[in-house]
């Protein structure tokens, strides 16, 4: 959504007593640095397909891929913060992922809930997300607190940490899924074995193969999903997202170098 999309959108839920804050992503994760990399070269190769589309006269498939080789450029997102000053709308920079900063100020009750596209904020925990909102403030609203009611997939039983460890195994920003694990899967094998490491040491002793490094891979995304380095507008301080683990050790730069 450009930012002649938004403001009518952000108009809206003002006009209805809601006071927005928005959220814009900080430095680069070193967890994610794989993951922007293969997004950088998709970008650059429907870049080049657009051109090609275009040159050929197809102006809707050039449209197309134009919008898939869009980054959001620090130029862009300071443009936006010049409009949201004179709008007198506040707004967050991240220290690294807005996800974690939202979930950040959700869990605090800095805010009530998150406007977003993205599920990386269930993994995170965020209690309460609104997925797909239009412009007449319409959308579909997920309450972590209501998980259990799911009928695709069972989680009767489903822990919060089951959840995250879940998520991850059927593939994050922070580590990529096994070989022919999917969401089902990994649904079924956390179910079933209860935490990911037992569910490795299975997976060791079937067909799937497992690299060396992916059990610690693993912990690391899950304290990255737990523990980020996000920014406390109450005490204008960086802080973790929740408290640190005790077996997490001394080097944390993982979780975003403090700055």
């Amino acid at each position: 959504m450009g930012i002649q999309g938004l403001l009518p959108l952000l108009k809206s839920i003002m006009h209805y007593g809601v006071k927005p804050i928005l959220v814009f992503d900080g430095g680069l994760l070193p967890m994610k640095s794989e993951q922007e990399n293969k997004r950088a070269r998709a970008r650059k190769e429907n870049l080049a397909r657009a051109i090609e589309h275009e040159s050929s006269g197809n102006s809707a498939a050039a449209y197309e891929y134009y919008q898939k080789a869009v980054d959001v450029s620090p130029s862009i997102a300071y443009e936006l913060i010049q409009v949201l000053r004179q709008e007198n709308v506040n707004y967050v920079v991240a220290p690294y992922e807005a996800d974690a900063q939202m979930t950040f100020l959700a869990v605090s009750k800095q805010v009530d809930a998150v406007i977003t596209e993205d599920s990386d904020l269930i993994p995170f925990g965020c209690p309460r997300i609104i997925f797909k909102m239009d412009k007449f403030g319409q959308g579909v609203e997920f309450r972590n607190s209501m998980l259990q009611q799911n009928k695709d997939l069972s989680f009767m039983g489903f822990t919060k940490q089951m959840v995250l460890e879940m998520c991850i195994l059927s593939g994050c920003d922070y580590l990529q899924s096994l070989p022919g694990m999917g969401l089902k899967r990994a649904h079924a094998l956390i179910k079933k074995f209860k935490s990911f490491d037992k569910v490795i040491k299975h997976l060791k002793y079937s067909t799937v193969s497992v690299p060396p490094s992916y059990e610690e891979s693993f912990q690391k995304a899950i304290w990255t999903f737990q523990h980020q380095r996000v920014y406390d507008p109450i005490i204008e301080d960086i802080v973790h997202l929740s408290d640190l683990s005790d077996n997490i050790g001394d080097d944390l730069d993982f979780l975003g170098p403090y700055p």
